[in-house]
């Protein structure tokens, strides 16, 4: 059943939230009430609630064992809550290395890296390599300096799927390039039997196109040099993370000096992904003699 997925804003998790107003549920409780499961078992009904209710912000675990729910607040969920600042948001910034190939397909991550930022500050950091059991090409060894034998004893993307998701949970998904990052990250938590975590996505290219319309290239160099922030380990999943969480703060400041103090501001400010956009650092990246850098245009 882990390839059930909910859309968060959808009819079953506005009866569960209805329900949580009451109190505290258990897993086999909303399975019942809002899934219609009657007699359920345990172990299903966690799972099926957990991907009904992860990363939901509304939302949190309750009881012994993270296997009862209850609203985040403690009491009834406001109908029209106020619009939380961009510095209150939680943003997961990430950045994955691969073997060069296409997510979804031949394509698999070797390196990750999560920062945190909380309430206008860079946290902590979560990396590690990737043992994807593929060989990884000697053009890739050479840019990012990633060899196989490096990645030969790292935990599998289904040892660390867990925690990925316990990072990315209720935090805004951000990245140089979003789209190629989320991709392939999908495509190893599906490959993991795994739920996606949900939440909104915010892309820094994106971004800088809107805030930073005079700068001719967007590339992770580029805003980095704009903002004067120096890349540690660039081509590293841990240093180019870092840079783009402190390109984040940068942006999310200059957002607020134009008045997009919110997040409905900053998405109606931003616009859709022009569609061209979307899938181009991917393609870039699956030709095999171009270098990274360009996928981050």
């Amino acid at each position: 059943m882990t390839g059930v997925h909910f859309a968060p804003d959808g009819v079953l998790v506005q009866r569960a939230l209805r329900r949580l107003e009451d109190g505290p549920r258990s897993s086999v409780d909303l399975a019942a009430e809002v899934l219609g499961m009657r007699g359920c078992p345990p172990a299903m009904a966690r799972r099926l609630v957990a991907q009904l209710l992860d990363g939901i912000p509304e939302v949190a675990r309750d009881g012994e064992g993270g296997d009862a729910w209850r609203l985040a607040g403690g009491g009834r969920r406001t109908r029209k809550p106020a619009a939380r600042g961009l510095r209150d948001l939680r943003y997961a910034v990430v950045d994955v290395e691969t073997n060069g190939g296409v997510a979804g397909a031949d394509g698999r991550v070797v390196e990750i890296a999560i920062v945190d930022v909380d309430r206008g500050a860079i946290g902590g950091c979560y990396s590690t390599l990737v043992d994807a059991g593929v060989a990884i090409p000697p053009w890739i060894t050479r840019l990012t300096g990633i060899r196989t034998e490096m990645t030969r004893g790292a935990p599998s993307f289904s040892q660390i799927c867990d925690r990925v998701r316990a990072h990315l949970r209720g935090r805004v998904f951000v990245a140089h390039n979003a789209a190629y990052d989320w991709g392939f990250l999908r495509a190893e938590m599906r490959r993991a039997g795994a739920g996606l975590p949900r939440g909104p996505r915010l892309c820094t290219v994106h971004m800088a196109r809107r805030l930073l319309p005079g700068l001719e290239r967007r590339g992770l160099d580029s805003v980095a040099d704009y903002y004067g922030i120096e890349i540690r380990e660039r081509h590293r999943a841990r240093g180019d993370a870092v840079a783009t969480a402190r390109i984040l703060l940068r942006m999310i400041a200059e957002a607020e000096r134009r008045g997009w103090t919110t997040w409905p501001e900053l998405r109606k400010a931003l616009g859709p992904v022009p569609r061209r956009e979307r899938g181009r650092r991917r393609d870039r990246r699956s030709r095999r003699h171009e270098p990274r850098e360009r996928r981050h245009e």
